[in-house]
């Protein structure tokens, strides 16, 4: 059975990787430095690290990626010196990435051990995860050994935006097994790194165990995903992304100060979101022909169970007075 969810929730998760502080815990910042001249440092930083640090790519079966014995190894990272002088440097492995934040083009680096055979999801999703942070220096800031699940965004915070951005290349588990020992893991779930410059991570934000202005590093075994729908509204988080620049937090359609996906009327007409949309949920059985869709209607979730049965959740995005403009996006 794959092991795709969907819920309507609000999730409280209090995990490094999120940027807040419990309300008893007072947020407090260093001295501010301009944006474009820290990431230069910093992407300094990462490419030096990068050049004289390995992962230990002998633990895998990189012939074979979708092989189970890989399923339980973990990513970690070692200097390339001694007896370890012949070692492949990561710099020669990873993918660069850009992408502008805060008016200011970053470089992050991803490195993929194995994509994973499971599920897409996007930055805007919960994922369920083994995970491990670390500083240049390897020294540990965050790990989880067993299964947490983190939601990229929330009613609440949001995870670093490096964070957001590198887990969705990343696909889950086809489903989870119990391993010999009794321990469930990820068959065929993404394993892999990703090094972020501060300006993605938490910029001068002061963390226990994170000095200000820090590169970081993050290396992860997926398992799951959670397809969220933060207010709820009947609209997944993910569509409420009108303008497609991956940022849920810049669409706010009746400009109150709330962002949509944290909106429950997004047009500021009066009339509840999800009382705007027709949600319907169709089960198809072996054999059975797919549903026909109406043309404005949008398929949120499908999930196959052990015995063949498909569950499809869709929403209909209704245009009442056939403007163009759907009716939860319509204030006429």
């Amino acid at each position: 059975m794959k092991f795709v969810k969907f819920a309507f929730l609000t999730i409280a998760v209090i995990a490094i990787v999120f940027s807040c502080k419990r309300d008893d815990d007072p947020v407090a910042f260093a001295e501010l430095r301009d944006r474009g001249e820290q990431q230069i440092e910093d992407d300094a930083a990462l490419v030096a690290f990068l050049s004289t640090h390995f992962y230990n790519y002998e633990d895998f079966d990189l012939v074979n990626p979708e092989s189970p014995a890989n399923d339980a190894v973990r990513v970690s990272f070692d200097t390339i010196a001694g007896v370890n002088a012949d070692k492949t440097p990561l710099i020669n492995q990873v993918e660069v990435r850009t992408t502008t934040f805060q008016d200011v083009e970053y470089k992050y680096y991803v490195l993929k051990v194995r994509e994973g055979g499971g599920e897409s999801y996007t930055s805007f999703d919960q994922v369920d995860l083994v995970y491990h942070g670390q500083l240049l220096d390897l020294e540990t800031f965050d790990l989880r050994l067993t299964q947490i699940q983190i939601p990229l965004v929330s009613a609440a915070a949001s995870t670093v935006r490096g964070f957001q951005l590198g887990l969705p290349e990343f696909k889950t588990a086809e489903n989870i097994v119990e391993d010999e020992n009794g321990f469930l893991q990820p068959r065929n779930g993404g394993i892999g790194a990703i090094f972020l410059p501060s300006g993605l991570g938490y910029f001068n934000l002061i963390e226990p165990g994170i000095p200000e202005y820090s590169p970081l590093i993050f290396s992860f075994n997926l398992f799951d995903v959670v397809y969220l729908d933060i207010e709820p509204d009947g609209l997944l988080s993910s569509m409420e992304d009108l303008d497609n620049d991956n940022d849920v937090s810049n669409d706010d359609t009746d400009g109150d100060g709330f962002p949509d996906f944290r909106d429950s009327d997004d047009d500021g007409d009066g009339t509840p979101t999800i009382n705007e949309v027709e949600l319907n949920v169709y089960t198809v059985n072996p054999g059975e022909m797919e549903p026909t869709y109406a043309a404005n209607e949008i398929v949120k979730t499908r999930d196959t169970d052990s015995d063949g049965v498909t569950t499809i959740s869709t929403v209909v995005l209704t245009d009442t007075d056939g403007d163009g403009i759907p009716d939860y996006l319509d204030a006429n």
